[in-house]
């Protein structure tokens, strides 16, 4: 019975993450405008500050997309399929956007269906954002090695 419920709820999720393909693309291939795109997510994250609550495992996901996303425009990280890194811009301009299924300006139900959506690029990206998390630990422990032997 749930499975019966669950299959139209992510039909209707699919349908809406089909509909921002395009603009998604648009973004990658213009980097002021992925800039401004990720500069107005962070900003809202900000405001928002939700990393508590029912959406915190959601919220550390959508922090991590942000962070594949600045490292992709960055050049920083580019081994992610296409398709891969325009499903996380798509996540992006969903969470970034007030007019989406339910209005972001209705308190907390206003971010169930950005939830959904993240949720769903999640699932289809899993291998490719788990690679990315990977590298940026290696990265990490790098810069730091560096910073440690600069140091000395």
């Amino acid at each position: 019975m749930e499975e019966q419920i669950n299959k139209p709820i992510e039909e209707v999720i699919e349908h809406e993450v089909d509909k921002k393909r395009s603009k998604a693309e648009d973004y990658l291939r213009d980097p002021d405008k992925s800039k401004k795109l990720l500069d107005a997510a962070i900003k809202k994250a900000d405001e928002k500050d939700d990393a508590r609550g029912p959406l915190k495992d959601v919220w550390k996901s959508l922090q991590a997309l942000f962070r594949l996303f600045q490292a992709y425009i960055h050049h920083d990280y580019t081994r992610i399929p296409w398709g891969s890194i325009v499903l996380v811009v798509v996540a992006i301009i969903y969470f970034v956007s007030p007019f989406d299924l339910i209005p972001d300006w209705i308190p907390l139900a206003g971010f169930v269906d950005d939830a959904a959506v993240i949720g769903f690029v999640l699932k289809q990206i899993n291998n490719d954002l788990n690679n990315f998390l990977k590298w940026e630990e290696i990265k990490k422990s790098l810069d730091s090695a560096m910073d440690e032997e600069s140091s000395n």
